[in-house]
């Protein structure tokens, strides 16, 4: 299964975004976006991660977001500006990537919640008997499920979910 990356980003690149998003990014992160400027799956278009939290026990992964401006699906700076703000609860946090359903991956930079969630915004497990979200909704944003300690952990576990013949190209 091929995942599509564009080029890293420069140094000069990543500061501009964390002043974009006024926000620092941790090191891994900011090494991730070094290396790649987001990434997707293709053929086919979206993969699945293990989330014993829920009923079926997996969720989706469509992509991790760049900084693309044309793109504003794709685009971390865009996407966080329309809809980060209903997290306003929780401090320090990045929607980073999307499952291709509305539902996004989001990095928490706050002391004691560091890590990479699943965000349900769609409520799409909300009523699954077994429902073992970390963090609850406030205000109908969608339960947030821990999946990863860092990016780096996410893709490895992203790798590891999609099983053998896992190839990156740079697009």
């Amino acid at each position: 299964m091929p995942i599509v990356c564009k080029s890293g980003l420069k140094d000069s690149e990543v500061s501009a975004l964390e002043s974009a998003l006024n926000l620092p990014l941790p090191s891994k992160y900011r090494n991730f976006l070094r290396r790649m400027n987001g990434c997707y799956l293709a053929e086919p278009d979206y993969g699945q991660l293990p989330l014993p939290a829920i009923d079926d026990g997996v969720i989706s992964f469509d992509r991790l977001f760049g900084v693309v401006p044309e793109e504003q699906c794709n685009d971390l700076v865009s996407f966080n500006n329309e809809f980060i703000g209903e997290l306003s609860f929780i401090g320090s946090v990045l929607a980073i990537g999307e499952d291709g359903g509305g539902n996004p991956y989001v990095l928490i930079c706050e002391a004691g919640r560091e890590g990479i969630y699943y965000w349900d915004r769609t409520h799409l497990h909300e009523s699954d008997s077994v429902n073992g979200y970390d963090i609850a909704e406030q205000n109908g944003c969608g339960h947030l499920y821990a999946i990863a300690e860092d990016i780096d952990d996410l893709l490895v576990g992203l790798v590891s979910a999609l099983g053998g013949g896992v190839v990156m190209i740079e697009e």
